[in-house]
């Protein structure tokens, strides 16, 4: 085996692992870089440059370059270099605007009907020609570069396109919640007692859900629909939700269409968030049956709808209504802990209690629930309350 074809050989082998290394999106610049010193040295060549094509521009942009200037590679025109052999050495004697540029050879670098870019190099330090052997190398160099450029080129379109995606959906999701916000601030206005009680039921649900270990995505969903569960009170008359006397039976029936009205309005939005519109149809349902609208029973209803109707039982309980005075904290846990079981759910009740554990010992970074309740509460009296309702509950709940 002749010295050239073993020179050949090895350099063959050591472009293949470093080609391995560069097809990696990691550091591009760098590991182009470090090809280009190979070329360089194996080639013993005193100047040479990698460019690649911009193909909305239509212009050559260098990559990295030893030797030449900016205005010698300036002077390259691609519709110049475009008709020359794909991935095909070309020497000076072949393309005489070669010696503008300062360069003696000129591979134009295609990935199939692709153009890439190119590459160049200067004559060798050693004054000596390219020999066949060395175009041959050269050939599969470039070969290899027109492939990790496009691999980078196709890395890049889909980066700007996950980016724009991205961007298009923290739209969509701003659009979201201000379009949530304006629903609960026409709640509000007609019913001052519930003022920002879809809020609360939003933050509470959410932190309930998260202690649950829910993922992001699916807590965000209980979130919108905790924002969205009274929404169907815009079409009650705002007499009969500020009524301050007990609800004749025909009232009381017209109430409860709210939670109906809620399902119309939520099912005609096309959420990103899966079972949004059964939380705000159902958020009224009691695990005994005798919850409405459809009078669901256990195993029909969702943990989702679960969290909810906690939560909004929660929050109308410690919140001022026309027909009665809110309730201390302590009191509102004793009324949900006599309901467990029929209206409430247990492990709702339990993870409940240890959210708001948690944000009076100081537990969680951002509590959610605490800040919304009497300023003049005592702590220490609901910590040990909670204390004892979840130990209770903790016995009562099957081992994971």
């Amino acid at each position: 085996m002749s010295t050239e074809l073993k020179k050949a050989l090895y350099n063959i082998s050591a472009l293949a692992d470093l080609g391995q290394e560069i097809t990696s999106e990691n550091a591009f610049h760098e590991k182009i870089q470090a090809v280009f010193y190979v070329i360089t040295g194996t080639f013993l060549a005193n100047k040479g440059a990698i460019l690649s094509y911009d193909r909305s521009s239509k212009k050559l942009d260098t990559l990295t370059k030893k030797g030449f200037t900016s205005t010698d590679l300036e002077q390259l025109a691609p519709e110049e270099l475009m008709p020359l052999g794909k991935n095909e050495p070309c020497l000076i004697k072949d393309a005489p605007f070669l010696a503008v540029v300062g360069a003696e050879v000129l591979v134009p670098l295609w990935v199939r009907d692709q153009f890439i870019g190119a590459l160049l190099l200067g004559g060798k330090l050693t004054a000596g020609p390219y020999t066949p052997e060395d175009l041959e190398l050269l050939k599969i160099i470039a070969t290899q570069i027109a492939i990790t450029l496009n691999h980078h080129s196709l890395f890049m379109d889909l980066s700007d396109k996950l980016e724009e995606n991205q961007r298009l959906y923290e739209e969509m999701r701003r659009i979201y919640h201000g379009t949530l916000q304006a629903f609960a601030a026409a709640i509000d206005a007609k019913d001052a007692y519930t003022q920002n009680h879809s809020h609360r039921v939003a933050k509470y649900s959410a932190a309930i859900a998260r202690e649950l270990g829910w993922n992001d995505h699916d807590i965000e969903g209980i979130y919108v629909a905790g924002y969205l569960h009274d929404v169907g009170k815009l079409a009650i008359s705002n007499d009969l939700l500020n009524k301050v006397a007990p609800f004749t039976p025909e009232e009381r029936a017209e109430i409860r269409k709210h939670s109906t009205l809620s399902h119309n309005i939520a099912v005609k939005i096309n959420f990103p968030w899966k079972n949004v519109e059964d939380m705000v149809w159902h958020h009224h349902e009691r695990l005994d049956g005798q919850g409405y609208p459809d009078a669901l029973v256990r195993e029909g209803i969702s943990d989702g709808v679960r969290i909810i109707t906690l939560a909004d039982s929660f929050d109308a309980m410690t919140s001022q209504r026309p027909y009665r005075k809110k309730m201390d904290v302590q009191t509102a846990l004793a009324e949900l802990r006599k309901c467990l079981d029929s209206q409430f759910d247990n492990k709702i009740m339990l993870v409940l209690c240890r959210v708001l554990d948690k944000e009076i010992k100081g537990e969680l970074p951002e509590p959610e629930i605490l800040p919304n309740l009497d300023k003049n509460s005592d702590l220490s009296i609901i910590s040990s309350l909670l204390e004892g309702i979840i130990v209770e509950l903790s016995a009562t709940q099957s081992p994971a």
